[in-house]
């Protein structure tokens, strides 16, 4: 699953799902989304330099 999203809100990132609270991604941001479990997303931004998981309530 390699998909381009552009953030609708704000989202905080963690290492793992449910994990502790590493970076925050501001509205509008450009992030790939690569794996998806449950409402959790693991994304790459900044080229893929920068990854994280990001919850998303909503179906992608």
């Amino acid at each position: 699953m390699k998909e381009n999203l552009i953030l609708e809100r704000t989202h905080r990132v963690h290492l793992k799902p449910g994990g502790e609270i590493c970076n925050r991604l501001s509205r509008g941001t450009r992030v790939v989304a690569v794996q998806k479990n449950g409402e959790w997303v693991k994304v790459n931004w900044r080229n893929g330099k920068k990854k994280g998981w990001i919850h998303i309530a909503c179906d992608l």
